[in-house]
C-alpha cells in the first residue's frame, strides 16, 4: 500500500564531533538589512546520519517522529544533492533481519533497571541533571555508582569490563584515565551547586507533604595512606586504624533513603563540632528546617542542644546516659519505669515520658554581664530493656568470676582482666592463715549496671515515645549504609593521591551510598506491606544478584527484556517498580558520539554564520 511521502520542515545538516546531525530552525526578517537571519536558540537536533557519514540513512529522534508519525513507514536517506530521499518500508522489512539478530548484544539489566526507577523524578536525579548535565557527566556518575553497588570488585580500573556486560545510563566505555578526568571535573564548586539544587528540589517536594519528615545524620571516617590530601588528618578513627583519615557526613530522609546533605571534612574534626557548621549550612542552602534531625550520641551534648533551640531546628537525640542530667532524669523516673504497666510490647521496652523546661542562652551579641536565657519545652523519653540489662549483667558476672579464678590460680592477667580486678574485686587478706580471697565490690557493680538497658531520647517536638523510638531506630539505616560504604564501595581506603581527584571520587561514592540506602529502604518498606516476601533484613546483595540475571537484548531497532517471574516479580511489584517490558521497544539510551552537541550547536552556528559547513535540505 502506498503512503504519502513525509512533509518535513527545512533542515540543516552539520558535522558535530564525529557525526553529521540534522536540525530544525526558524528564520526571522531583518527589515533594516533587508535580509533574513536565523533566530538564535531556535535550532534543535532532530536526527543524525548513521555510521558518522555525511550521506546515508537518517536515524530520527523519538520526539521528532512523534511530530511526524508518517516517518515510521519510511527509511530516509540524505543524498549527494543535499536532499532527503524516502523509501517506503515493506512489511517484510519491519522484521528483524538475520544480520541484526546476529549483531544483537545482551546486557545484565535488572539491577540497573531498579536503580533507574529508584531515582526517577527524585530531587537527587534532578539535581544531578541540572548540575552535571553538560557532556552527560550525570549519566557517567550514575553509571559508576551503579558499578560500585553491583560489582563484586569496587576498583574503578575494572569498570570497563563491567560496562561491557551491563545496561547503564552511559553505555559507552570509560577507561581508567577517563574516570580520573571525570573525578577531577567534579569540583568543590560544582558539588556546592549540586547541594543547592538538591536542597531546592527537596524543599519543593517536602512543602507538599504534611507528614513529619525525619532526617538521619551520621558520619564516618575513611583512612588513607596518601601524604598529599589536605583533608587527611589524624583523628578518632571509628575502626581503630592508626592512619590519617578523611571524615564524611551525610543527612538522609529516613523514609525514602534519599540524600539531603553531604560533605567531606578534615579527619581531626570530632562529630560534636560538626553540628554548628551543618546548622549554618541549613540556613545558607535553605534546607528543610521543618524536618526533625535524628542523631546518635556522638552529636548529643548540652552545647549542641542549645544550638538546635537557638536555630529553631527540630531534633531527636540519643543522649549519653553517663551525663549527670541523664542520671538525674533516670532516678526520677525509676519508680515508673520499672512498673510492669509501662511495658510496651511493640518495642519490647518499658517506657516513660516526662516534660521539662530546657534553659538555653539567647544567641545574639549583648552587653549584659550575664547571658540572657530562654526556656523551651523538651520531651524526655526514657526506655528500659530488661533483656539488654540481663545480657550486661550476665556478661559482667561471668567476667568477674573468671578473673577471680585466675587470681586464685596465680595466672597472668590481660589488661582487660586487670581492669575487672581493680574495679569490681575486693582483696581480702587472712593474715593468720596467710590466705587471700576475693569478693565482689557491690557498690562498683551496682554503679556499672545502673544505666544498662536504659536509653534516653530527647526532642523539642516529638511527643509520642513510640514514634520517637521507631524514628531513632530508622536512623540506623544510615549507619548501616556507611558500613556498606566502607566495606563494599571502596570507602575503607580513599584510593586517590591528589586533592583534584579526592572530591570527585568521594562524591561518586556518596551517590553510590545514596542508592544503597534508597534500595534498602524500598526493600524494607516492601517487606512490611507484602505477605509473600520472605527476605533477610540484610538481603540487598542477594536481591541485586538475583536482579542481575534479568537480561536486555539490544539490537538496531530497539531492545527487549527477558522474563521476570517468581519472587523477583513479587518483589518488584511490592517495591512499586514497573516490570521491564518483554516487548520490542525503542532503545532507551541515545548513543550520540558528540557528547553535548545541543550546547555547542549555537556556538558553531555563530562561527560559521551559515557558510559552506551547512547544507540546506529542501
Amino acid at each position: 500500500m502506498s503512503v504519502s511521502t513525509p512533509s518535513l520542515p527545512p533542515l540543516l545538516c552539520m558535522k558535530s564531533g564525529k557525526t553529521y546531525s540534522l536540525y530544525t530552525y526558524k528564520n526571522g526578517w531583518n527589515a533594516k538589512l533587508g535580509r533574513s537571519y536565523r533566530i538564535p536558540g531556535s535550532t534543535k537536533a532532530v536526527g543524525k546520519i548513521k555510521d558518522g557519514a555525511s550521506l546515508g540513512e537518517i536515524v530520527w529522534k523519538d520526539d521528532f517522529i512523534e511530530q511526524h508519525p508518517e516517518l515510521n513507514d519510511f527509511i530516509a536517506f540524505r543524498n549527494g544533492k543535499g536532499t532527503i530521499e524516502f523509501k517506503q518500508i515493506e512489511d517484510t522489512e519491519k522484521l528483524i533481519s538475520l544480520k541484526e539478530a546476529l549483531n544483537a548484544k545482551r546486557y545484565a539489566a535488572g539491577a540497573t533497571w531498579v536503580f533507574d526507577n529508584l531515582i526517577a523524578d527524585t530531587p537527587l536525579s534532578k539535581a544531578l541533571k541540572e548540575t552535571f548535565g553538560t557532556n552527560n557527566i550525570n549519566k557517567k556518575i550514575l553509571s559508576l555508582a551503579y558499578f560500585l553497588n553491583i560489582s563484586d570488585s569496587n576498583v574503578t580500573s575494572r569498570y570497563e569490563v563491567f560496562a561491557d556486560t551491563h545496561r547503564l545510563p552511559w553505555q559507552k566505555t570509560m577507561t581508567a584515565s577517563a574516570i580520573c578526568r571525570l573525578f577531577q571535573n567534579i569540583t568543590s564548586d560544582k558539588i556546592d551547586q549540586f547541594m543547592s539544587k538538591l536542597s531546592s528540589f527537596t524543599k519543593l517536594r517536602d512543602d507538599d507533604n504534611n507528614k513529619t519528615e525525619y532526617y538521619a545524620l551520621d558520619s564516618t571516617s575513611i583512612s588513607t595512606y596518601s601524604q598529599n590530601l589536605s583533608k587527611a588528618e589524624y583523628g578518632h578513627n571509628k575502626d581503630g586504624d592508626k592512619t590519617p583519615q578523611i571524615n564524611v557526613l551525610m543527612v538522609v530522609n529516613q523514609l525514602t533513603g534519599e540524600p539531603v546533605y553531604y560533605r567531606t571534612y578534615s579527619g581531626n574534626i570530632p562529630d560534636m563540632s560538626t553540628v554548628n557548621h551543618y546548622l549554618n549550612e541549613m540556613s545558607r542552602l535553605e534546607l528543610n528546617n521543618n524536618a526533625v534531625l535524628v542523631a546518635d550520641k556522638g552529636y548529643s551534648n548540652i552545647r549542641n542542644i542549645h544550638r538546635f533551640y537557638q536555630s529553631k531546628v527540630s531534633f531527636l537525640l540519643n543522649m549519653r546516659t553517663s551525663f549527670a542530667v541523664c542520671k538525674n532524669l533516670f532516678n526520677e523516673a525509676r519508680i515508673h519505669l520499672f512498673d510492669p504497666i509501662t511495658y510496651d510490647e511493640s518495642i519490647g521496652n518499658n517506657v516513660y515520658t516526662t516534660e521539662i523546661n530546657w534553659s538555653y542562652p539567647i544567641n545574639f551579641k549583648h552587653n549584659c554581664k550575664r547571658t540572657p536565657r530562654e526556656k523551651e519545652l523538651m520531651f524526655v523519653h526514657i526506655y528500659y530493656s530488661r533483656e539488654i540489662y540481663n545480657a550486661h549483667e550476665k556478661t559482667i558476672h561471668s567476667n568477674i568470676a573468671k578473673v577471680a579464678r585466675m587470681l586464685q590460680e596465680n595466672k597472668p592477667l590481660s589488661s582487660e582482666s586487670k581492669y575487672i580486678k581493680d574495679t569490681f574485686l575486693i582483696e581480702n587478706k587472712d593474715e593468720e592463715n596467710d590466705v587471700i580471697t576475693y569478693s565482689t565490690n557491690r557498690d562498683a557493680l551496682d554503679k556499672y549496671l545502673q544505666m544498662k538497658g536504659v536509653r534516653i531520647l530527647v526532642s523539642d517536638t516529638v511527643k509520642d515515645p513510640i514514634e520517637a523510638y521507631k524514628a531513632y531506630f530508622d536512623r540506623n539505616e544510615v549507619e548501616y549504609a556507611f558500613n556498606l560504604y566502607k566495606q563494599r564501595l571502596s570507602g575503607t581506603r580513599m584510593r586517590v593521591s591528589s586533592n583534584a581527584s579526592l572530591e570527585g571520587k568521594a562524591f561518586v561514592q556518596f551517590i553510590a551510598t545514596s542508592l544503597a540506602i534508597m534500595l534498602r529502604r524500598r526493600i524494607n518498606n516492601a517487606l512490611k506491606t507484602s505477605e509473600k516476601l520472605k527476605l533477610r533484613y540484610d538481603s540487598e546483595q542477594i536481591v541485586i544478584d538475583k536482579l542481575d540475571t534479568i537480561e536486555v537484548t539490544k539490537f538496531e531497532l530497539g531492545s527487549y527484556y527477558s522474563e521476570v517471574v517468581g519472587p523477583i516479580k513479587d518483589l518488584l511489584n511490592a517495591m512499586n517498580i514497573q516490570i521491564p517490558s518483554e516487548e520490542v521497544n525503542q532503545e532507551e539510551y541515545e548513543e550520540d558520539t558528540a557528547a553535548d552537541e545541543e550546547d555547542l550547536i549555537e556556538d558553531e552556528i555563530a562561527k560559521t554564520e551559515g557558510k559552506s559547513d551547512f547544507d540546506i535540505l529542501k
